[in-house]
Order: C-alpha cells, then structure tokens, then sequence
C-alpha cells in the first residue's frame, strides 16, 4: 500500500488556518462588540450640529427664507448651548441675512395627515401663515439646512457668545411618566408621544441623551418608585452599568385642563460631577415638558464645556507630557487629539525621551475646561497630579491608551 502523505499535509494545514481564521474572528468580534458598547457609555461626538430640519407648508422663496432665519435659531441655540443667544442684539444684527450661511438645503414631501410627532428631529415651530391668506396653511415639506460652521461659530466668537463642540457629555436619563393612572419608566424600547418628544429635545439641544434598558438587571436594582422619588443615591448602582458622564432623574403626570388640554407637570434632579441641580416642570404641552427637562441639563453642560468668545478666554500656555507613545501613529494620533479639543488653539512638539514625549500647549480656553474634555474620553488618563493649585500646574502628565 502507498499513502500520499501530501494530502495529510493539506489536511494538516487546512486544519491549522480554520483554527487561525476561528481565533482572529473571535479577537474581531470581541472588539467590535467593545468598541460598540463603548460607544454607547461615554461621552458623544454629536453629529449635525449646524443643520436644521423644519416643516414648511410650501417651496416658494418667502417661505424658505423664514424657514432659515427658524433654522437658524435652533443652529445658534445648539450650538452655544444657550438660549439667550438669540438675545445678543449685535449679533442678531450681524445674522440679518441667514441665507449668506447657508451652505445647502433641500425638501422632502411628507404626508399631510401624518403626526408632527413623527419627525423626532424636526424643529417644532415653522413660518407664519399671511394673516390675510384665503389658502390654507398646510404642512406639506421638511426643509433640511446646513450652515457653515467656521462661519457660525466665528460669529459667535466675535460678539462674546460660547461655541460648544462636538464632543459632549452622555446623559443617562431615569425618568417615569405617568398617564391615566399607570407608571411607566421611559427605557430603550420606549415607543410613546413622551419619548418621542425626550428625543426631539435632546436632538434639537444637542444633549447626548441615553435611555436606560429597564431589562432584568436593572428591574433588580430599579424600581418606578425610585424614580418617581427622585432618589438620585438609590440609582447610582444601577446607573455605574452605563458610565454616562452625567445622570437626570426626573417625574412627570398630565392632567387636562378646563379646556380638554394635557398638561404635564413634575420634578427633576440632575447631577454632574458630584453638583446637584434640581428643577421643575409646570403645566405645559408634552414637547415643552420634554424641553424643560433637557434644555436646562444644556445649559448647565455648555457653563462647563463650551469655550467663550470675545475677550474673556484665558490664554495662557502649559506642557502636557504623554507616556506610552509607541510608536509614529501614537505619537500622530495623540497630536491630533490634542489638537482637536476645543481649548487647545495650538500644540507644538518640544521633547522626546523613549516612550515620552513633551508638547507646548497654546490655550485659548481654561485649563479646567481642556482637562474636563480629556475626562470625557478615553484617549488620555491621568498619570500625575503635581499640585491642586492652578497657578503652580504648568506641566500635566497623562498616559495615552493602547486601545485607539
């Protein structure tokens, strides 16, 4: 008998690559399902800042110019993070021509009989109708914008307003709603008008807002009743599954008034970085309860991050140190993170020793606001902290992560 030990061989190796292919794909799957996770439990990068969707009743010329100056608003107030920008008359002045900023819009016919709460995105106001107008005044069009961003947020530096970049806190909301009677806790697969209306604000503000599972792991921890009590310290063991940078708890119940209309009203808590703010919601229609429960976490978010125009920036100049730079893609991906964060307007490279290197770092922000930005990823860590006295903190040392 004669045996090809040539097909023993192939079988050998056949058998030895399905075992590689296996491994590598078990590694892949594993950081896919990392990076996806991840994703979902820290900080954000948002996504259409300088775009607008609002409903329009038609294409002609007045109303698509109304439809930029609405459109525009929403851009500013998501943008700086403040509402009260659009009391900056200077700059409302400089705005008068919202079309110069438009770098391109288009429309989408939409059904007529559909519900306004089905665009999750779309500003909630549009053009006024003429008052002397025998055509009825019919919603027939979303109109999207897109506006240039160096020219937005140059005009918001030049008239003393904030610009809030993109990467911002995530938010873990617990909140219970509750309708005729019945408790619930707005989760993930939350279909209702209310959660509808939570994400429109959340979009139109700019705040990344995540939403708990309410899967059996949080039913073991959670219950309506802590939320409904606003029992901050009762979430927190629940809340530590979603490391969201910030967490806003809040209730709310509807009644309808003399004239047949809901009216919702509640309580909320909201905590950042151990400060504990609180506020309420009183007898307003479902899309204004949802904005007074996310438009004040805005606020009070881009008071943090968001760098200041005019002259009151802080420029000043540190060194960051970085260990861990590897290698020439590090030492790249590292600079440009670097440069990327709103405070920094520049970094220049001044030593190098082994894994360390040194770089000069222009501010044109606060110190504080650079390290508060650094904490909402996971590109920097901490390494050292020489002293809790800003005037003595010229050198940080951080360590950048092998994961990026």
């Amino acid at each position: 008998y004669s045996i090809d030990l040539s097909l023993f061989m192939d079988a050998g190796l056949i058998r030895i690559n399905t075992e590689k292919l296996i491994k590598t794909l078990s590694k892949l799957f594993f950081v896919i399902l990392f990076a996806s996770f991840s994703s979902l439990i820290s900080a954000s990068q948002i996504f259409g800042l300088y775009q607008s969707e609002v409903l329009v009743s038609s294409q002609e010329t007045e109303e698509r110019q109304k439809a930029f100056s609405l459109a525009l608003n929403e851009v500013l107030v998501r943008v700086s993070g403040k509402a009260s920008v659009l009391n900056n008359v200077e700059l409302m002045q400089a705005l008068g021509q919202p079309e110069k900023l438009v770098q391109k819009f288009s429309y989408k016919t939409f059904d007529a009989s559909i519900s306004l709460n089905s665009f999750s995105g779309a500003l909630q106001t549009r053009p006024e109708a003429k008052a002397d107008s025998s055509i009825p005044y019919v919603l027939s069009h979303t109109m999207n914008v897109s506006f240039s961003r160096l020219a937005i947020n140059n005009l918001l530096k030049q008239h003393g307003e904030p610009v809030w970049g993109g990467n911002r806190p995530a938010v873990l909301l617990w909140v219970a709603a509750e309708e005729k009677g019945v408790r619930r806790v707005v989760s993930t697969t939350s279909d209702t008008a209310f959660s509808s209306a939570l994400r429109r604000a959340a979009k139109i503000r700019g705040v990344p807002l995540y939403l708990p599972a309410m899967d059996s792991q949080d039913g073991a921890l959670v219950s309506s009743s802590d939320i409904w009590g606003l029992f901050i310290d009762s979430l927190k063991e629940a809340s530590s599954r979603y490391h969201a940078d910030a967490v806003l708890v809040g209730r709310l119940g509807h009644r309808r008034n003399s004239n047949g209309v809901d009216q919702w009203s509640g309580q909320w808590v909201f905590e950042l970085k151990g400060v504990v703010y609180s506020g309420t919601v009183q007898g307003q229609s479902l899309d204004e309860a949802a904005m007074s429960l996310i438009a004040p976490i805005a606020e009070d978010l881009s008071e943090r991050y968001s760098i200041l125009g005019g002259e009151t920036s802080l420029n000043s100049e540190i060194e960051l140190e970085i260990s861990d730079i590897k290698t020439m893609e590090d030492y790249v991906g590292a600079t440009r993170y670097i440069e990327s964060l709103p405070p920094v307007g520049s970094v220049q490279l001044t030593w190098v020793k082994g894994e360390r290197v040194r770089f000069s770092v222009s501010l044109k922000g606060y110190l504080e606001q650079m390290e508060e930005h650094i904490e909402l990823d996971s590109k920097l860590s901490a390494e050292i902290t020489q002293s809790f006295d800003l005037s003595e903190r010229s050198r940080l040392y951080y360590r950048w992560s092998t994961l990026n």
